[in-house]
């Protein structure tokens, strides 16, 4: 999830946060992946039967770090608190909580701003993914991220391959799981 998150905040530095349709498009598009990927999603949830749709999927996760990202562009005074309490709350309901939006946020500012700040912020969300997945592989991450500077590929970019991607994989898994 951390690398995943990682590129998240990195392709979304690119994006233009100050166009309202772009953003309304990008949150459509993650809104639909979203419910979409939901019902694979719940179903490998070990009581779906229950109530599986807590938390929810990884994809709501990122439709809310693009809404608080977008709301930090606003120059109204009540932004801040709006996007704060956004985080607050909004942590609560999705997958890796409070940890992978911090992630997704402070890389996407990261990049942005390269800066002790900002990278402190993402070790501290990595430090609370210990307590979610219990081990350190996180961490891993690091050392990826710093490596993959230093590699050139050459990789044609398919847009949009990301939104079935996502939900075709959980399909292919929760498929394998019922047979």
């Amino acid at each position: 999830m951390p690398l995943f998150a990682f590129t998240f905040g990195y392709t979304l530095t690119y994006f233009k946060f100050e166009n309202i349709q772009s953003v309304h498009k990008l949150l459509f598009r993650l809104l639909i992946a979203a419910l979409i990927s939901s019902i694979p999603y719940i179903y490998l949830q070990k009581d779906f039967i229950a109530f599986g749709v807590w938390p929810l999927n990884i994809i709501f996760m990122f439709f809310l770090a693009v809404l608080i990202l977008y709301i930090n562009t606003w120059k109204t005074k009540y932004s801040i608190f709006i996007a704060a309490t956004l985080f607050i709350v909004g942590g609560m309901f999705v997958e890796y909580y409070w940890a992978g939006l911090l992630l997704v946020i402070f890389s996407y500012y990261f990049v942005k701003r390269p800066n002790w700040q900002n990278l402190l912020a993402i070790i501290f969300s990595l430090i609370l993914l210990i307590d979610l997945n219990g081990n350190l592989y996180a961490f891993l991450f690091l050392p990826i991220v710093y490596l993959a500077q230093f590699v050139d590929l050459k990789i044609k970019r398919i847009k949009h391959i990301f939104y079935v991607l996502y939900p075709l994989h959980l399909f292919v898994i929760s498929g394998i799981k019922f047979f």
